[in-house]
């Protein structure tokens, strides 16, 4: 063995005489005399290094001095040089990838020694507790909207299922169901007044529009009655018509009377005979029209009670998917209140997962601070939040919620809790 192997061997740290190079690594060969075979390579992913003149040569899973042997080796016997002296020394390991709830993310340099410890160190440290607070606290207040957003939903579906009764029963009026601790609630007693509104304005509509139709049955009747009248002394003018054409026709048969007088008593009677019978038909008209009006109210009726049976069984359906998505909506909320009182960022345990090669394979396995790592090692940093109740504090900083928001089921059961009761 050359002087200058042995010599580089000395010099080389303690870690880089026992660890053994992996693809990634980046390493310095340093052929004396011959700067044109020199420089830094990196080892590939099949873990072999590429030297001039010399084909690939396999480094992986090496130490540095078995890797300077077999450089040397291989320049030996490709016949690039008789006495080749070789040195290697690591100039760059594969960094430490640190990830999760660290104010800084990313890749870092390894050194040795190093443990999961000082790469969080690396990485600015653990991730601040008041970030992880902000995150759960904002995650539940949007739960706890949508359990109110939902439970207000259910009140309105109630109250408009009461309104829709009484008008598929022809109620003047309705009452609102029994909404317990809820009925004197801001928000309910504006979703009861609503559908007041609701009702007054749909009846009042609805009854317009039937006494529109029933106001024009006088008037009908009373040209019913005139044209009735009319035909009636229509009639009178026709027989007294034809009495006078026969009275004519028998002096005409004495031969007092002529043939063209005869004619217009005949054209005269024609007219007041077609006059009477557009009378006649004018009162049948009128008495068409007359029934139509019926029709059309009782159209107007039905045509109302289908829209009611219709929106009833929509607010029902709604109603029914409310008993499905309002529990669950709770539910969340609560996880998410359990989550605000563990992120105190006190008492936080720290959860590290360290991913290495093995054998090119990735093993997970759990650490804790003092383990050591290893060049390549993914450490993903997780926080675990004990549940515990939420300062006093952070409370008294949450703005006051209406009566409102507190209840739950528009029984009146109060369930929407607040952070701290």
């Amino acid at each position: 063995m050359s002087l200058s192997v042995l010599l580089c061997t000395a010099a080389a740290p303690a870690g880089e005489t026992t660890y053994r190079l992996a693809p990634g690594d980046r390493i310095t060969v340093t052929v004396f005399g011959q700067p044109e075979l020199s420089g830094d390579v990196q080892i590939d992913d099949a873990g072999t290094i590429n030297l001039p003149l010399a084909a690939p040569i396999e480094v992986k899973g090496l130490t540095v001095f078995e890797c300077q042997k077999r450089i040397n080796d291989r320049l030996l016997a490709d016949g690039i040089l008789r006495t080749p002296s070789v040195g290697v020394r690591i100039a760059e390991l594969r960094p430490l990838y640190v990830l999760g709830d660290v104010r800084l993310p990313g890749a870092y340099p390894f050194r040795y020694g190093s443990t999961t410890q000082s790469a969080v160190a690396l990485a600015g440290g653990y991730g601040p507790g008041a970030a992880l607070r902000s995150t759960a606290l904002s995650d539940y207040l949007t739960a706890e909207e949508r359990v109110r957003q939902l439970t207000l939903q259910k009140r309105t579906m109630l109250v408009r299922e009461a309104r829709l009764e009484a008008q598929r029963d022809g109620q003047d009026s309705f009452s609102p169901p029994d909404l317990g601790n809820a009925a004197n609630d801001k928000d309910t007693l504006l979703i009861i007044a609503s559908e007041q509104d609701i009702f007054r304005v749909q009846a009042a509509i609805l009854r317009g529009q039937i006494d529109l139709l029933r106001s024009q049955k006088p008037l009908l009747k009373e040209q019913i009655d005139a044209n009735t009248e009319q035909s009636n002394a229509g009639k009178k003018q026709l027989d007294l018509i034809r009495q006078q054409i026969d009275r004519y026709g028998a002096l005409l048969r004495q031969g007092l009377g002529t043939q063209n007088n005869d004619f217009n008593y005949r054209v005269l009677e024609a007219n007041q005979e077609a006059a009477v019978w557009r009378l006649l038909s004018d009162v049948s008209r009128l008495q068409v029209d007359a029934g139509n009006l019926d029709f059309k109210i009782k159209d107007i009726e039905a045509a109302f009670k289908r829209q009611v049976a219709t929106d009833l069984q929509q607010t029902r359906d709604r109603l029914n998917d409310l008993e499905i998505t309002l529990p669950a909506a709770i539910a969340e909320r609560d996880a998410r209140l359990q989550n605000v009182g563990g992120a105190t960022g006190n008492g936080v345990r720290h959860l590290i997962r360290i991913t290495r090669m093995r054998n090119g394979h990735a093993v997970v396995s759990d650490a804790d601070e003092t383990t050591p790592v290893e060049p390549g090692d993914v450490i993903d940093v997780r926080n675990e939040m004990p549940a515990g109740p939420l300062p006093s504090g952070e409370a008294s900083a949450q703005p006051p919620r209406s009566r409102s928001s507190r209840t739950e089921q528009a029984s009146g059961q109060d369930s929407i809790n607040p952070i701290a009761r």
